[in-house]
């Protein structure tokens, strides 16, 4: 494994490379992040793997403070990848200047997580739009676990980078159903196992869907039950998987979405499902 810190060191690794595969991490790195690695490695033989905790899409500085880092964890976890190329810039490295872009996002990034993180998706558009600026690969891993910014990273670099292929790598989960995150490190391990229901609600939501139950029903009743085990409950929604608007009684490629904070902890998580019938 190579490690580099600065983007003239990046550019000499990667000079006369073709075919990158890039994995952008905030670090603090787990099994689902190690899933999207091997998923790289499995596509090309040059793989960066980047660890910068971006400032410009947190919307507190207690959160982006809170925000776990474990670098040398993070060094040691990947020394297993041999080809593998690591980039760990710092703050002054990616953003020399006060920088403040507005992107032209499409509405959705308003809603779901949009509407509770005002300017969130803008920030994390303005990392991806530096770094694959600066790597140019061929294809980027992102966890299918934050769905939304999945989608807008899609939508941006269609319109952008026409030339990336973005790739979703499914949510690795722990024993619980609780999808990995590196804010559950946050979590004493009582919580943790509890933080897990967010997952069973929007199981039991698919499973009563499926089944024919009024949607917007049964999504109250469970956050109900989640807000009784201690939950404040953001949102809990079920959306087209085709663009995320609201889904009539025809669309049957869905996917439900939820966000909540848990014993101060904010966590998201989703599902994609089919309904072969309509309600």
């Amino acid at each position: 494994m190579d490690k580099v810190e600065t983007i003239r060191d990046i550019h000499e690794l990667l000079l006369n490379k073709e075919n990158i595969a890039f994995v952008p991490t905030m670090g603090n790195l787990h099994e689902g992040h190690l899933s999207l690695v091997d998923k790289a490695i499995s596509i090309s033989k040059t793989v960066v793997v980047s660890i910068f905790v971006n400032p410009a899409q947190f919307n507190s500085s207690k959160d982006l403070e809170s925000y776990p880092r474990t670098p040398d964890r993070d060094i040691k976890l990947l020394e297993q990848y041999k080809n593998l190329i690591l980039f760990m810039p710092n703050l002054k490295e990616i953003y020399p200047e006060h920088t403040n872009n507005l992107y032209d996002l499409p509405p959705i990034s308003n809603d779901l997580c949009g509407k509770f993180r005002p300017g969130h998706f803008n920030g994390v558009i303005t990392i991806i739009d530096k770094l694959f600026n600066l790597l140019m690969p061929k294809s980027v891993i992102f966890g299918k676990k934050d769905y939304q910014q999945l989608f807008l990273v899609r939508h941006f670099a269609k319109h952008n980078y026409p030339k990336i292929k973005i790739i979703g790598g499914e949510t690795i989960r722990n024993k619980d159903g609780l999808a990995m995150s590196s804010r559950n490190n946050l979590f004493t391990k009582e919580n943790l196992i509890n933080a897990a229901n967010l997952y069973k609600a929007l199981q039991n939501i698919v499973n009563q869907a499926k089944s024919g139950h009024n949607k917007k029903s049964i999504i109250g009743d469970n956050i109900k039950h989640l807000e009784s085990l201690g939950w404040d409950i953001e949102y809990i929604e079920i959306r087209k998987i085709s663009d995320l608007s609201e889904p009539s009684y025809k669309d049957s490629q869905l996917v439900i979405l939820g966000a909540g904070i848990f014993k101060g902890v904010r966590l998201i998580d989703s599902i994609e499902f089919c309904i072969g019938q309509p309600n």
